[in-house]
């Protein structure tokens, strides 16, 4: 009930058109903001729209740059802009940022392109208390962040709920050992903090009940201070529960606490749900609330056995050393991390050694990550996750028998899902919603052949330093992030059809989380700079190069080459043209060649046909020559292209020499990922537009 009327709310919110605002406001707090590169990320209150929003503003100097990093106070944005719903996902598998943001009250995102910054003025006493928290945040995040590294990470991280940039790459490594929950459970903290102040208080002759007190004022405080995030929230409540409960000299367990706080909490954004902080968070705590009575080794094992599931379902891979650290990971926050932290921020002659202690921690962490005990197992159903945990309650319950029977079943079970991920029974095409970018996966069933031809990326007219950005790229969050879903952490060949941006610009990302064997390119891209720039970010030795022409080579694995027939320089003249055949249906793609190029092709190979045609060029009139089409005919066009791009694509001459051939087509920007299974004699397409799969089957 709580959930239909909470979508209800945001549905009449969301705008489903992009519409232009002018003379609008925006209320944003100081610590609202965060600045990347030479892009200001917001969450504030439009007035007008009466609405919490997502803000975005390109910032157009490093001295406007430096004005917005010393915004202290809550700013009156007054702008002109476009305001659109934050889109849906469009791949599968990709991170549903929608979802997420509709968990924070957030159903629309806005673009910033003219704006003046005023302060904001308030008459209601309640306003400026919370202003006055924010301002008070602010004030400690920066001055944490003047502390050295790593102490000024951690302690902005674990005591204001604030990921510092610098810091994320740090946060990363700890999730990849799987400890997610040390942060997802960062609300663990709050005892720590608790039990410190009330050693200072009794020291300082304050009485239990004055204690009492002075939490449940400050803990909401704090909450606030620490950035509202669930597992924050969900500490802060229980605590302030158990507390508020005794003044009246009764009492509440802490099981009853969790679950009180759970239901508020679900009722004030029931979307939360989906989280994997807020799953793990709440879980994990009714598992260590019950089991205060176990050694560390069994809760550190029941821990790892009840995170098991959701990590796969989130995340697709599982550290084994996790069982292992799960174990220590609680001491070692409690003795080590909490302390350091804590002695690091009160006691500035002690910052140095507290220092020392978390950069020592880090370098263990460092050292563990590069061990190779990561499994990728893909993203399992939603009945082994529902199974897991429906067999480990089974498990402690004193009446069931034949424990030992369900254990073995349940692992039974999970080796025939990771058969059947690892190995899945169809060959598969599927071309990624990447932007204004091209990628395309073609892996042949049982995995024997994995290939990525080309890997999207976002063209940068970027040319100083502090105008770079730290964000995810798409290659991350769509490509390697879909290949993980389905257990794959390698690539046999990794082709780049030449140098530009919009096709290799993701190389270095996705080659950071997917093992690359080969790199294919066209011969002479080798000694394009940006190639070899690209070639050292993303850790990829030359020995893997693999400059390819038709002179050379006829056949790479599963692929026709059918261009370049010379050296070049990696241009769109020089783009490799691959030419495959699965389950009898044919395949090409030819990155951006042009018409010219296109025409000496089908010169060169008089019979070549395919069934499926990658448009040149994301739909460009350059490609797509008519008689292109013609030698060609294909029963399909697929376009890559991105949504409102400043090229026009595609281009209405392309889509007119489609329709003269009585081609159809799909586009990216309209239908999403597109991907195409054969299965036996026939094939499925499989469009991912909001989660909405729309099928065809066609027969051979």
């Amino acid at each position: 009930m709580f959930l239909l009327f909470f979508n209800t709310r945001q549905l009449n919110q969301q705008l489903k058109n992009e519409y232009s605002l002018s003379n609008q406001q925006l209320i944003v707090e100081p610590d609202q903001l965060k600045i990347d590169g030479n892009l200001v990320k917001l969450t504030g209150y439009w007035v007008e729209g009466k609405q919490k929003i997502q803000g975005y503003y390109q910032l157009q100097s490093q001295n406007e740059q430096k004005q917005w990093s010393e915004i202290s106070t809550p700013i009156n944005l007054k702008f002109n802009g476009q305001i659109v719903e934050i889109s849906p996902l469009t791949n599968e598998n990709q991170f549903d940022y929608q979802l997420y943001a509709r968990s924070q009250l957030i159903v629309n995102q806005i673009f910033i392109k003219k704006v003046k910054v005023s302060s904001v003025l308030r008459e209601n006493l309640l306003a400026k208390l919370i202003d006055w928290l924010h301002q008070l945040r602010i004030f400690i995040i920066r001055k944490l962040g003047s502390l050295p590294e790593p102490l000024n990470g951690y302690s902005q991280l674990l005591l204001v709920g604030y990921s510092d940039i610098d810091f994320e790459q740090q946060v990363s490594i700890i999730n990849q050992l799987g400890l997610l929950y040390l942060f997802s459970l960062s609300g663990m903290h709050v005892v720590y903090l608790m039990q410190f102040f009330k050693t200072i208080c009794r020291w300082i002759g304050m009485t239990k009940e004055g204690f009492n007190y002075l939490c449940l004022i400050g803990l909401p405080i704090y909450a606030f201070i620490g950035g509202l995030s669930a597992s924050l929230i969900r500490a802060v409540c229980m605590s302030w529960l158990v507390i508020f409960v005794g003044c009246f000299n009764l009492k509440i367990s802490r099981t009853s606490a969790l679950c009180v706080v759970l239901l508020i909490n679900l009722i004030y954004s029931p979307l939360q749900l989906f989280s994997i902080g807020f799953q793990l968070s709440y879980l994990l705590t009714f598992i260590i609330i019950e089991g205060s009575k176990l050694n560390q080794l069994s809760l550190g094992l029941k821990l790892n056995a009840y995170s098991f599931p959701i990590v796969l379902w989130h995340t697709y891979q599982w550290n084994f050393l996790t069982w292992i650290l799960t174990i220590a990971i609680i001491p070692i926050f409690e003795w080590l991390i909490i302390p350091a932290v804590l002695v690091g921020c009160l006691f500035p002659p002690l910052t140095g050694m507290a220092n020392q202690v978390l950069d020592a921690i880090n370098g263990v962490f460092n050292w563990l990550a590069t061990l190779p005990f990561m499994l990728t197992f893909g993203k399992p159903p939603l009945i082994l996750l529902v199974t897991t945990i429906i067999v480990l309650n089974l498990i402690e319950v004193s009446w069931v028998t034949k424990k030992a029977f369900l254990i073995l079943g349940l692992f039974v079970f999970y080796l025939v899902i990771a058969f059947s991920i690892k190995f899945p029974l169809f060959d598969e095409v599927v071309y990624f919603d990447i932007g204004q970018g091209d990628s395309t996966l073609i892996r042949t069933r049982f995995n024997r052949s994995i290939s990525l031809v080309d890997t999207g990326g976002k063209v940068s007219f970027t040319n100083e330093k502090w105008q770079i950005r730290h964000s995810k790229t798409n290659g991350e969050t769509v490509v390697a992030n879909y290949l993980l879903s389905k257990g794959i952490n390698h690539l046999d060949n990794l082709f780049l059809t030449h140098q530009d941006t919009d096709h290799i610009g993701n190389f270095p990302s996705i080659a950071k989380k997917i093992q690359i064997e080969r790199v294919i390119i066209p011969a002479g891209m080798g000694k394009n700079q940006n190639f070899i720039r690209r070639l050292k970010q993303a850790g990829v030795v030359a020995e893997k190069v693999l400059p390819v022409k038709t002179s050379r080579y006829q056949q790479i694995g599963i692929f026709k080459l059918l261009h370049p027939f010379k050296d070049g320089t990696g241009t769109n003249e020089d783009s490799l043209v691959l030419w495959f055949e699965l389950n009898k249906f044919k395949f090409i793609i030819s990155g951006d060649l042009d018409q010219a190029g296109e025409k000496q092709v089908i010169k060169k190979y008089p019979n070549i046909q395919a069934d499926f045609l990658k448009t040149g060029h994301h739909g460009s009139k350059t490609s797509t020559a008519p008689v292109y089409v013609k030698q060609l005919e294909p029963s399909l066009a697929i376009i890559s292209a991105g949504k409102n791009n400043r090229y026009g694509h595609p281009n209405q001459e392309t889509l007119a020499t489609l329709e003269k051939f009585k081609v159809p087509f799909v586009c990216t920007i309209n239908s999403g990922m597109i991907k195409i299974k054969m299965i036996r004699n026939s094939l499925k397409i499989i469009y991912g537009k909001n989660n909405n799969q729309e099928d065809k089957i066609a027969s051979n």
